[in-house]
């Protein structure tokens, strides 16, 4: 009896701490934490955008990646444009920077439209790319992120992109919600 007591009360310590350990993982980050991860999850989208959902396959190479310099609450859900977020720290630029100028230059850009063609809707730095990132959401499953990507007026893609955080780093896993692609 005693031998089926000590073993149910190690198996119930055993579920018990697996599921504080699951309950604990599903809070946000916060503070430097929460700040190093955006940075990782913004370098993972960019790269994601750039390498592979491109529009025009995973070997296509732009000029130049023109990554706007601050995020924008509405990118990536297709609406009009919305309001202007928090400027990209140092940090998230030079994460950004790393995971994408092996495949092309980088730089950030103030205003988008400084960039655009109005007459024939083409970027002004010819085979160009404008990224744009809209603020990190976490929840229990990872995080996701908006993210829009522009080449011209026939090459754009806006979608929201689910993330989740691997012992490698954080991962772009899928989609959720609506996206288009033109």
């Amino acid at each position: 009896m005693l031998g089926r007591v000590w073993v149910l009360r190690t198996v119930t310590a055993v579920v018990a701490g697996c599921l504080l350990v699951v309950a604990c993982g599903t809070d946000p980050p916060s503070g430097v934490d929460r700040a190093i991860a955006e940075a990782a999850i913004h370098a993972a989208v960019t790269r994601q955008l750039v390498e592979f959902d491109n529009t025009f396959g995973p070997d296509h190479r732009f000029t130049e990646v023109l990554i706007v310099d601050h995020l924008e609450t509405r990118a990536g859900d297709g609406e009009p444009e919305g309001g202007r977020g928090a400027s990209l720290t140092d940090g998230r630029r030079s994460a950004i920077r790393a995971a994408v100028e092996h495949l092309a230059p980088v730089r950030f850009i103030d205003n988008r439209s400084a960039y655009i063609r109005q007459d024939v809707l083409q970027p002004t730095i010819p085979g160009s790319v404008i990224i744009t990132l809209a603020p990190v959401e976490f929840d229990n499953e990872g995080a996701t992120v908006g993210a829009d990507l522009w080449c011209g007026g026939v090459c754009g893609l806006r979608l929201t992109y689910r993330l989740t955080e691997e012992p490698d780093g954080w991962t772009v896993t899928g989609t959720e919600g609506p996206w288009s692609i033109s």
